[in-house]
């Protein structure tokens, strides 16, 4: 902790310094170049001033008017003379001024220049300033140097700073630690004693209240789950008894295998919430679905609803046990039963899209869904409970999956889980 603090500490003022000082010495570069520029585009114009002024005498008599010219600067004429000491590069864009007759300013070997015209009419004079590149940056280097300083001075205040705000937290810290490794490993009996920083101290209230309600939670669902299997039997076995009077072979025979199924179901659940274990295990996707169908298809011929199936999974394996996926099965099936009307056709389909995933997908012709509000916990638009679909979503999120629901084109509801892992 402390020394994530100093480093936190080191990155934050790093990145404002750089964040300072970068522009700054960006600007600070520009304003000398500019400078530089601006000076020299002066003495140019001054320059250019006097020749317009001198331009009908000869050479000799200019040149005597000009001088002493300043460092940079040189006139040259349309027949070939030069008046003043040229530096090493200048005069690169005499040549073109001569003949454009226009100013021009630019970037050139070795430095900047311009070569600015004076015109009369008998002969054309070019006043030509150069600034090398070093006299473009002239101070920048010190400024840069100066500003490393600084920048360097700030970064190391933070980190020592950090270093000490770390120092000065990473005891309670710790407490706090070792009681929350307790409380993990089971011990409910774990609490923080912490009077500093302020801070802290709400947190190990907090904790202390959270670890006092764990406790509470913990004694409340064992009481629960002790009661769970006579709470959900009873009826169960009065559901059986009234299954066994049934006359008809069939129809009994079919009620008291989904009697069972839904006892078998609520002995998982339950030892599920003892063993505190989850849903996930290993199972074939298209033998489950076929199983499933093979109820479902009972009760679409009844309707009169036109079931189509394409199962193209193979022998792919999910990462969920069966139970799992026949609920999964169930819910998007009985959807479709449970908010269309009798006589809407449904397809049924899985397979393996181009990541190796396994999907499934149920699509209807009925009126499809009012909004994607649906999949929202408790939110059904159609007036059910709205749990539905959210308990197949969070089914397929356990393999690392997803559920998908749009609007099938021609009208009706596509509904696609894709498993993330097999």
């Amino acid at each position: 902790m402390r020394r994530r603090l100093a480093l936190v500490g080191l990155a934050t003022t790093a990145l404002v310094v750089i964040a300072l000082v970068v522009p700054l010495g960006l600007l600070i570069r520009r304003q000398a170049s500019d400078g530089a520029r601006l000076a020299a585009e002066r003495s140019a114009q001054a320059t250019a001033s006097l020749v317009a002024l001198a331009m009908t005498l000869d050479r000799e008599s200019l040149a005597s008017a000009l001088e002493p010219l300043d460092p940079g600067v040189i006139v040259a004429d349309s027949e070939g003379g030069l008046i003043g000491d040229p530096i090493d590069g200048q005069g690169q864009l005499i040549d073109e001024a001569l003949e454009r007759r226009a100013t021009i300013a630019s970037l050139v070997d070795g430095g900047w220049e311009m070569a600015l015209p004076v015109i009369s009419p008998e002969r054309v004079f070019v006043v030509d300033v150069f600034v090398a590149d070093e006299d473009l940056t002239n101070g920048v280097a010190q400024a840069w140097a100066l500003l490393g300083v600084l920048g360097l001075v700030l970064i190391g205040a933070a980190t020592l700073i950090g270093d000490r705000l770390g120092l000065w937290l990473v005891s309670p810290i710790q407490e706090l630690s070792i009681a929350a490794h307790r409380l993990g490993e089971g011990d409910l009996d774990a609490r923080v004693d912490v009077a500093d920083p302020p801070e802290l101290l709400e947190v190990a209230t907090a904790f202390n209240h959270l670890a006092l309600r764990l406790d509470r939670l913990i004694a409340e669902e064992r009481e629960d789950v002790a009661d769970l299997s006579h709470r959900l039997r009873t009826p169960l076995t009065s559901l059986r008894l009234q299954a066994e009077s049934i006359e008809d072979r069939s129809e009994r025979e079919a009620l008291l295998a989904q009697v069972d199924r839904v006892e078998a179901t609520v002995d998982s659940l339950i030892v599920a919430a003892r063993t505190r274990g989850d849903r996930v295990g290993r199972c074939v996707l298209d033998s489950v679905v076929t199983r499933r169908l093979d109820f479902w298809s009972v009760l679409a011929t009844e309707q009169e609803r036109d079931l189509t199936v394409s199962l193209d999974a193979d022998d792919e394996m999910v990462g969920l046990a069966e139970e799992s996926v026949e609920s999964l099965v169930d819910t998007l099936v009985g959807n479709v039963f449970a908010h269309t009307p009798a006589g809407t056709a449904f397809e049924v389909a899985s397979g393996v899209d181009d990541q190796g995933r396994c999907w499934l997908r149920v699509s209807d012709r009925g009126p499809g869904f009012p909004d994607d509000l649906v999949l929202e916990r408790g939110v059904s638009p159609a007036g059910s409970t709205g749990l539905g679909l959210d308990i197949a979503r969070r089914t397929a999120e356990l393999t690392a999956g997803e559920l998908q629901i749009n609007d099938r084109p021609g009208g009706g509801a596509v509904v696609v889980a894709v498993f993330g892992s097999h």
